[in-house]
């Protein structure tokens, strides 16, 4: 067992698709993604959501084959089913509907979403909430454990300090929330590889502000254009 592994293990850390993934990162999370992130069973979450849809046919038809959500403005549910073996995310927007199973392997997150297979690798990024920055962090046995020469600070990963999608601050100006920024590794349609190129507009994160668990995504094709772009804010609870 690895080092890293170890510490997980000390902080409870062994359920759970983000906890293995993230391991002693886990804990640099703010309060409501680790509340998200950190259930098992299965989970309903609601918030308020905006979803834009490119109009091109080529936008139109990638997203019918990928099972994107319709273009909407309002309340959203999301049902999360997270075992031992993964989670099954469900997102109503409305009518519209958008399944995705996530599991992890070598580190990474690995999504399906219809007939596309995205692997992701995490990086937490802003600035760590206050607990997490201690020496130690106590684990229920009693144990301590020294969090930073385990969990790399997002400079020392490459990542930015503070982020938004397309590199830019979102509408209200703040991009640098601290959360998850994930960076699409791989891409996959009907078991075949496709150039990493092709979604190097594929960006999404996930973040705290004023105490609410808020998500972002942007998925853009070079030739294409705009294929979804949708974020919003769910109500995790305590």
């Amino acid at each position: 067992m690895t080092n890293a592994s170890r510490d997980a293990s000390r902080l409870g850390a062994r359920e759970g698709l983000y906890p293995r993934v993230l391991g002693v990162r886990f804990v640099l999370l703010p309060r409501t993604l680790r509340l998200m992130h950190g259930r098992s069973g299965r989970q309903t979450y609601r918030g308020e959501a905006k979803v834009e849809r490119g109009s091109g046919l080529w936008s139109r038809l990638f997203a019918r084959i990928v099972r994107l959500p319709a273009a909407y403005a309002g309340p959203i549910e999301v049902e999360v089913v997270a075992g031992p073996r993964g989670e099954t995310w469900t997102r109503r927007f409305g009518k519209s509907r958008m399944r995705s199973r996530l599991a992890g392997r070598d580190g990474l997150v690995l999504e399906r979403l219809g007939p596309m297979r995205f692997a992701f690798a995490l990086e937490p990024v802003g600035e760590a909430p206050e607990a997490a920055l201690a020496r130690t962090v106590s684990a229920h046995t009693g144990d301590s454990i020294t969090v930073s020469s385990a969990a790399l600070p997002a400079a020392a990963m490459g990542a930015p300090t503070s982020y938004g999608i397309a590199g830019q601050a979102d509408e209200d100006g703040i991009g640098n929330e601290p959360g998850l920024v994930w960076r699409l590794m791989r891409v996959r349609a009907f078991g075949l590889p496709l150039p990493a190129g092709w979604f190097a507009r594929v960006q999404a994160r996930e973040f705290e502000r004023e105490g609410r668990y808020h998500f972002e995504v942007d998925a853009q094709l070079p030739g294409v254009g705009l294929l979804v772009r949708y974020r919003g804010w769910l109500d995790v609870g305590e």
